[in-house]
C-alpha cells in the first residue's frame, strides 16, 4: 500500500515568524538567539556552574534567505520563486525541499507558524 501525496496549494500556504523568537541580522546571516532561562539553568548558575545566558543558532545562506522572506504575507510559492531567482542552484526539487525546511522550522524549531485564514 503506497502513500498518497496530498496536493498542497503553495499560493495559499503562508507562514509568519513566531513573535517570541529573538533574532538578529549580521552580515546578511540570521542568528537566532535562544535564552537559557529554565529554572534548572538558573539554579545551576547560582551554584556557579558556567551556563551561558543564551545560545545562538546561525542559519546558512539559504536558511537566512528563507527566514528573512517569511513575513506572514508571502506564500510558499512566492518564497520559492525568490529563492530560485537568487540561487541558480536551487534545483529541480525546490518546493519539496522548501516545504521540508519550513516544516522543520515550524514543528521542530518553533521559529515560524502557519497563518490560518
Amino acid at each position: 500500500m503506497g502513500r498518497q501525496k496530498a496536493e498542497i496549494d503553495l499560493e495559499q500556504l503562508i507562514y509568519e515568524k513566531n513573535p517570541q523568537v529573538q533574532f538578529k541580522l549580521q552580515a546578511g546571516q540570521v542568528i537566532i538567539i535562544r535564552p537559557q532561562n529554565h529554572w534548572i539553568q538558573r539554579t545551576l548558575r547560582r551554584l556557579h556552574v558556567k551556563i551561558p545566558l543564551e545560545t545562538q543558532l546561525e542559519l546558512d545562506d539559504y536558511g537566512s534567505f528563507v527566514f528573512r522572506h517569511v513575513n506572514g504575507k508571502r506564500s510558499v510559492h512566492q518564497i520559492g520563486q525568490a529563492l530560485a531567482g537568487q540561487y541558480d542552484e536551487a534545483g529541480e526539487y525546490l518546493y519539496e525541499r522548501l516545504l521540508v525546511y519550513l516544516n522543520h522550522l515550524e514543528h521542530t524549531e518553533h521559529l515560524i507558524r502557519r497563518v490560518t485564514d
